[in-house]
């Protein structure tokens, strides 16, 4: 039996391109379960209402306050779970969809919300987590995109050394639920909010992915698919590209932790 698939989508006022995320992730050519679950954090633009036109509201159990304590509506239509919460943050978002999923997943996959699935991403890396045990985290290739021009993100083949000095492995990554059991911090967050804060506060951060590879490093090994399977969209929007030597510091002072 193939293992449970969730793939993990957080969105902050990209309702451009959300549904394109969205109907990726929906349409891999996966034969095992596959579930798509997307967290909405408080956006100002209309990427709710696209949600709510493809889903119902649904009644559901009180959240469990190790991972999110504020409001939260959800919604659901076949296999895509919409939640909307107070505008917390990439890594709460993600933290909160992965909470969500955790009984039923074996593995997490990493989409952000202007970006886009190749059909057989999911399937690629899904059969090599399974082919070896000690994997946890598998990683690829993309097509990074904007207005004038494409062009192919071909990532190094996974070494820690190499990790350790530049951020190697892609944010859309596929990772096993028995990875991340060991990785968890001591609040139960699996990304640190503080590495990624509120885009409604202003920009406070975007190296909660690196964080995260980092302390994986230590409990599995990650390997790298040469293969494009993926796109990668350059909004101008891009968290990455507003780093400030501040910001820079204080998450450089969290990290240096994690080594």
């Amino acid at each position: 039996m193939l293992p449970n698939v969730a793939i993990i989508i957080t969105n902050y006022n990209y309702g451009e391109y959300l549904m394109d995320s969205i109907n990726s992730a929906l349409n891999q050519n996966y034969e095992g379960d596959l579930r798509v679950y997307v967290v909405d954090d408080g956006s100002t633009d209309d990427s709710w209402d696209k949600i709510c036109n493809i889903t119902e509201q649904v009644s559901f159990e009180e959240l469990n306050e190790r991972y999110y304590c504020g409001t939260i509506e959800k919604r659901n239509s076949g296999n895509l779970y919409a939640f909307r919460i107070n505008n917390s943050g990439a890594s709460v978002g993600r933290n909160v969809a992965i909470w969500e999923a955790w009984r039923w997943a074996d593995i997490f996959g990493i989409l952000d919300s202007d970006d886009e699935y190749f059909e057989d991403k999911t399937n690629q890396f899904v059969e090599k987590l399974i082919e070896h045990e000690e994997i946890g985290v598998v990683y690829g290739d993309y097509d990074n995109v904007n207005k004038l021009y494409s062009k192919r993100e071909f990532k190094q083949s996974y070494s820690r050394e190499k990790l350790l000095n530049n951020c190697i492995v892609h944010s859309g990554s596929l990772i096993k639920k028995t990875a991340i059991e060991k990785v968890i911090l001591p609040n139960k967050e699996i990304f640190d909010s503080r590495l990624h804060g509120p885009a409604g506060h202003g920009f406070i951060g975007c190296t909660e992915d690196y964080d995260l590879w980092l302390r994986l490093s230590k409990v599995c090994m990650m390997t790298h698919i040469p293969n494009k399977l993926a796109i990668a969209k350059e909004t101008g929007k891009n968290q990455s590209a507003r780093m400030t030597p501040e910001i820079f510091r204080k998450n450089s002072e969290i990290l240096s932790t994690r080594i």
